[in-house]
């Protein structure tokens, strides 16, 4: 599943309405725009839906979502194709979201911190506000700390917000194993992980925490979606000092 086209949704209410490439200034000034540049760990579940949904449950400004996310994609694939320069360059955005390739942080870290730089100047050229998005590691090998560091230490450079997902992912695990995070593949998300990763981006981007949210999966249970809630803030709360 490849989805190359950069894709626009409304996400008022219950989310997911087709936009055009434009976007209104009425839209503009009363929304929160934010363009997911990534792969497929951004699509498997439509995540910016998720966010958009629990934004809107949340009582939040609503968000207008964008994504490019050509699956197994890196920051240098998509620097070198051009299109997500390209979405950055179309609008002004709120944030624009940095998700490397799973493996990258750890068997191609120069290079991703040199397409990251290079994105977060397009980035800040538009006024908006790079946020980094730390994947999870597959369960074999345990590559997490890695990536953790890879991606704080990127954080601090760019000094760019983390939003600590495979921290949360990794707690969860050793706490709640129960809660299935993984699709069958054992790389992708399963529902349940893309709402764990939709509420570290709601605490980072709303500030606040998504205790008390619904749960908006199905088959997700209420009681397990607290604890999701609950490890996605301690994730995030944790890494505010780093």
């Amino acid at each position: 599943m490849n989805e190359h086209k950069l894709l626009f949704c409304l996400c008022l209410f219950t989310g997911g309405v087709a936009l055009g490439p434009r976007v209104s200034s009425a839209e503009q000034t009363n929304d929160i725009s934010i363009l997911f540049i990534g792969n497929s760990l951004v699509y498997v579940n439509d995540l910016p839906a998720m966010i958009a949904k629990l934004a809107t449950a949340g009582g939040q400004k609503p968000l207008v979502c964008a994504r490019e996310t050509p699956g197994g994609c890196s920051f240098e694939k998509h620097w070198k194709d051009g299109k997500a320069l390209k979405a950055i360059q179309s609008r002004k955005w709120d944030f624009v979201v940095l998700q490397e390739v799973s493996g990258g942080p750890v068997a191609a870290r120069d290079q991703m911190f040199e397409y990251a730089r290079k994105f977060d100047a397009a980035i800040r050229n538009q006024g908006a506000k790079t946020l980094l998005y730390m994947t999870w590691a597959w369960p074999k090998p345990d590559n997490q700390p890695a990536i953790t560091s890879a991606y704080q230490k990127l954080g601090k450079e760019l000094k760019a917000q983390v939003v600590p997902v495979g921290v949360a992912w990794d707690a969860t695990l050793k706490k709640h194993p129960e809660i299935g995070l993984f699709a069958k593949d054992n790389h992708h998300p399963s529902p349940a992980g893309s709402y764990l990763a939709a509420c570290a981006f709601y605490a980072v981007m709303y500030g606040r925490s998504p205790g008390g949210l619904p749960s908006i999966v199905k088959d997700l249970k209420d009681a397990d979606a607290a604890l999701l809630q609950k490890q996605a803030f301690a994730a995030v709360q944790g890494g505010k000092g780093k």
